[in-house]
């Protein structure tokens, strides 16, 4: 089962992690059943699974369906498996533009500049006056938001996390840390101006919904070096 602390927060993409365990079961029982196998309770469990999940995480797209008679399972099921792939495929689409949105595509310049920013950091909290474990905890912070600066796209999640502890560190620690909020400035502009150059990434339109309909429902009643010597 997905790891249900670390959803994402976006019921549509929880639902996505739900739907992949639960089809790839479903696949995986069906390549090894005999031809004369009966598959029908399989679908049906794989239908209530998905469904149980979609209610679960209010997902609208899934409200029309319900868990089929048995005499009905096989063709509401296969119709059922298209519908749910067809979900996955735009939802795929979808985080994959929510990921461009979040994150920005750095050349080799701008990533020595905020590699050069980071280790200023890096000697900074060292010299900090600072407790060990405030001290260990920025260091862990800093070092995510360094390895996302190396990938093909930079997220924007541990760089924010990261800012916004040393910025909380800064305002609590004071004088030992004050060059701190303007190296954090600095970061933030050069981010900034690479997310610029990118321009607009837009999400798809809104898909029309249920291309393939469900069943219809029966009605119910200190830091020594200047600043001005990192390069930018």
């Amino acid at each position: 089962m997905p790891d249900f602390n670390n959803l994402p927060d976006d019921d549509e993409l929880a639902l996505l992690q739900f739907i992949e365990e639960f089809m790839a079961r479903y696949e995986d029982y069906l390549a090894n059943a005999d031809d004369d196998t009966d598959t029908r309770d399989a679908g049906i469990e794989f239908m209530n699974n998905v469904l149980a999940a979609a209610d679960a995480l209010d997902v609208a797209e899934f409200k029309d369906w319900s868990v089929p008679t048995y005499n009905d399972a096989y063709e509401t099921v296969s119709r059922f498996r298209l519908f749910t792939k067809s979900f996955v495929i735009r939802s795929q689409v979808r985080k994959a533009r929510l990921g461009k949105i979040n994150s920005v595509c750095l050349d080799t310049e701008t990533k020595e500049h905020i590699h050069n920013y980071i280790t200023a950091i890096r000697e900074l909290l060292e010299r900090a006056e600072i407790e060990e474990g405030k001290r260990n905890s920025l260091y862990a912070k800093l070092n995510k938001f360094a390895a996302d600066v190396d990938r093909a796209r930079t997220p924007f999640d541990n760089a924010i996390i990261f800012i916004v502890a040393a910025a909380d560190a800064a305002k609590k620690v004071g004088e030992s840390l004050n060059p701190l909020s303007e190296l954090i400035k600095r970061i933030n502009e050069v981010l900034g101006h690479a997310k610029d150059l990118e321009g607009d990434v837009k999400l798809p339109s809104p898909p029309e919904r249920k291309r393939i309909e469900g069943p219809r429902k029966k009605a119910e009643s200190g830091f020594s070096r200047d600043l001005d010597d990192i390069p930018f």
